[in-house]
């Protein structure tokens, strides 16, 4: 069985393979989403298909882990940094927080928080 870390890091790593199957995997039917940038989502449906048309906007992309801690039982916040090229050739780069919070070993919600 993963740690809540693990699985945190696993998220991001099928993120950045845009592996939706094993992204799908990770979350509950009832999986909430949450970011400044692209709204509320729920459920693991409508998740995977707003992550479909994000990761569908870039010719390659990538979030890394810039550091990683269980803040409280179940939470855990990664500071991340992201690169991208999208389908037009811009570069994209941003830094944020993203909190996943973890119960019975499945991701239940996720929080794209923007950095100040």
């Amino acid at each position: 069985m993963l740690t809540n870390i693990e699985i945190a890091k696993k998220y991001f790593e099928v993120s950045n393979q845009s592996d939706f199957d094993a992204i799908g995997k990770l979350f509950t039917h009832s999986t909430t989403y949450s970011s400044q940038n692209t709204g509320l989502y729920l459920g693991v449906e409508d998740i995977l298909a707003m992550q479909r048309s994000y990761h569908g906007s870039f010719q390659s992309l990538n979030w890394k882990i810039n550091d990683i801690q269980e803040v409280k039982s179940g939470i855990i916040e990664i500071d991340f940094s992201f690169s991208g090229v999208t389908i037009d050739g811009d570069k994209v780069s941003y830094s944020g927080l993203e909190y996943v919070v973890i119960c019975g070993n499945l991701i239940q919600h996720i929080e794209v928080r923007n950095k100040k």
